[in-house]
């Protein structure tokens, strides 16, 4: 076994060496299953013989490219929508010989460049879930020649790309499920405001009202966040309405929004699905082990991860860009989950 390393040589040599790609090698020293048993075997091989060290540098040739992507989170991993979500982004990668690095939120200062940290990582594109436009690192990246791709947000750039839901038409569904039901009296626990997401979802929910004739009450819109704690207190604020006056059905912005307006409601005794509906948005993991399980809208979170990757790596690749913003686009459809925090409206036949 050979001893030491040589820095003299570098992962064009090793490819050159072994009558493969750099690509190739590197995905080879990185483990994918793409790269067959025996090719695995022979970059392995020479790599030993020439005593070959891998490095971040030297892994950063892959034809003038670093074949790294980086992602940025404004919410941090702990919010369960990023385990669906990031599930998919991994299998993006996989296909496509990337590799990943989280931008850490935790590195944030005053002098923070988000721009800058991706340069100095060396990644070729970003996915970023979370941005608002009012960010302070929003314009620099909008403005930098970075590929980029944003999750829930609809921003217009040469090398830009949105991945999200069809969050409108999902809430006008919402509205048409309960209607059916018998429910006319529907209120909405919103989201952030100024979130791209909360302008849709809340959209929807409004032409969902007007498409059935149902009044839209301005007590009725409460809520100001995608948070469980948020849900409980905006839902608070409706059940202390008159009794006559309270609605019987809820069409939350999200599933933790909605587990917190169930805990209100049965603080309040109230019965679910008997006395007041709700339904919930995004169908996570807890959804369905909810007391009674959630009747959500279902987001394709892995689809969603996976379609981010592969946008952005069109963008970094294809010359030219993509004609149109349309192609940089990808809007997903939802799903209706029926399961039994829904039901007919009190006294609906």
């Amino acid at each position: 076994m050979a001893v030491g390393t040589n820095m003299s040589v570098n992962i064009r040599d090793i490819a050159k060496a072994a009558g493969v790609s750099v690509s190739t090698v590197s995905k080879a020293l990185n483990g994918y299953s793409s790269v067959n048993e025996a090719t695995r075997a022979k970059v392995l091989r020479i790599v030993e013989e020439l005593r070959y060290e891998p490095n971040a540098a030297a892994r950063a040739l892959v034809g003038q490219r670093s074949m790294t992507l980086g992602v940025f989170l404004t919410t941090g991993l702990a919010h369960p929508f990023f385990g669906s979500l990031l599930g998919g982004v991994d299998r993006a990668l996989q296909e496509k010989g990337y590799d990943l690095i989280y931008l850490a939120q935790a590195q944030i200062g005053p002098e923070y460049s988000l721009v800058r940290h991706c340069r100095t990582r060396n990644v070729e594109g970003v996915l970023v879930f979370g941005f608002q436009e009012t960010d302070r690192n929003f314009s620099e990246l909008v403005e930098a020649d970075l590929p980029a791709v944003f999750i829930d947000l609809d921003i217009k750039g040469s090398r830009i790309g949105m991945v999200t839901s069809d969050n409108a038409e999902a809430t006008r569904e919402a509205v048409g499920h309960l209607h059916a039901l018998g429910h006319r009296r529907i209120a909405y626990l919103a989201g952030l405001k100024g979130s791209y997401v909360e302008k849709h979802r809340k959209r929807g929910f409004r032409q969902g009202l007007a498409d059935h004739g149902l009044a839209d009450y301005p007590d009725y819109a409460v809520g100001d966040d995608f948070t469980q704690s948020s849900g409980y207190e905006a839902m608070n604020r409706l059940l202390a309405l008159e009794e006559r006056e309270r609605p019987t059905a809820v069409v939350c912005c999200s599933d933790l929004s909605a587990l917190g307006a169930m805990d209100a409601a049965s603080e309040r005794g109230l019965a679910i699905p008997d006395d007041i509906s709700i339904v919930g948005f995004d169908d996570i993991e807890a959804a369905r082990g909810m007391r009674p399980a959630l009747t959500t809208i279902r987001q394709d979170m892995p689809r969603m991860g996976y379609e981010a990757v592969t946008l952005l790596d069109r963008l970094i690749t294809e010359e030219p860009e993509p004609a149109s913003e349309a192609e940089k686009q990808v809007v997903l459809p939802t799903e209706w989950v029926s399961r039994d925090s829904c039901g007919p409206a009190p006294g609906a036949e």
